[in-house]
């Protein structure tokens, strides 16, 4: 009988490589899940902000004089665009992550070569790509309607939505390690991420808000990864260009800090 070399000298585990390394898999995996049912994930997110676009842009800015030398309707495109990718980065991390602890198929994950950091940034690998879909399609579909004649500060706006999609696949990532049933999911959407979202200067600017209510939009998280969107994409906003990139930097840097302690241990294995 012939017996294979590699198994002779002990070695038959270091002679297997892998087609391709297991944080690939996993991440290909995170894209494949929401891309498969694409209608809901990705055209759903993109309707819901188009039809924002289409009522408040075209019916109420005939209402509404211009904000900073721009049209209504140009100036709500880059909020919807950000509103869209918490949105979805929140929704992905959220139900990747609870459903993997629900169906124990974590411990899986985690009994696989891949190491801990891997799993964590498979899954904001999945959110970032998803957001970058819905918020791609956002933006198209709003300079489309709008006019927008493109992006006004290239540098911020990419290195801005670079911050803005790791804020918000992590936050998706941490709330769904935290949460302990659906409902848990559904009210943080409903009474935290939602509510944020709308009182971040989305629709309107900070500037014309009393003092009490403008003190509060600005230590609303949502109100910084708003304002790097608009800046970049309209040249201006509420805040300087620096000060929103430190803000929405230093968000992503803390957030990711939080999810790898969370990572880091065993807190995750049902």
């Amino acid at each position: 009988m012939t017996v294979d070399a590699a198994t002779t000298d002990g070695s038959a585990a270091a002679a297997f490589r892998p087609d391709r390394s297991p944080l690939l898999w996993l991440a290909e995996r995170e894209v494949l899940r929401f891309i498969n049912i694409w209608q809901y994930t990705l055209v759903g997110p993109i309707l819901a902000a188009v039809l924002f676009i289409v009522v408040f842009g075209t019916v109420l800015a005939r209402h509404v004089d211009t904000i900073g030398g721009v049209s209504y309707g140009q100036f709500i495109v880059p909020g919807l665009v950000t509103q869209a990718i918490v949105t979805v980065g929140f929704i992905n991390g959220t139900t990747s992550l609870f459903e993997a602890r629900r169906d124990r198929y974590i411990n899986d994950v985690f009994a696989s070569p891949l190491r801990w950091w891997e799993i964590n940034a498979a899954l904001v690998i999945g959110g970032t790509v998803r957001g970058i879909i819905v918020g791609g399609g956002v933006l198209a579909v709003g300079l489309l309607l709008t006019g927008i004649g493109g992006v006004a500060r290239p540098a911020v706006f990419v290195f801005g939505t670079i911050g803005v999609l790791l804020v918000s696949a992590q936050i998706g990532v941490i709330a769904g390690s935290l949460a302990r049933s659906l409902d848990q999911l559904y009210a943080i959407d409903s009474v935290i991420v939602l509510p944020l979202a709308f009182l971040g200067g989305v629709f309107y600017s900070v500037d014309q808000l009393p003092g009490p209510a403008d003190g509060f939009s600005r230590v609303n998280p949502i109100f910084w990864l708003v304002q790097v969107e608009r800046i970049g994409l309209l040249g201006q906003g509420d805040v300087g260009a620096g000060a929103a990139l430190v803000v929405v930097w230093t968000l992503a840097v803390l957030l990711t800090a939080g999810s790898a302690a969370i990572f880091g241990t065993d807190r995750l294995k049902a």
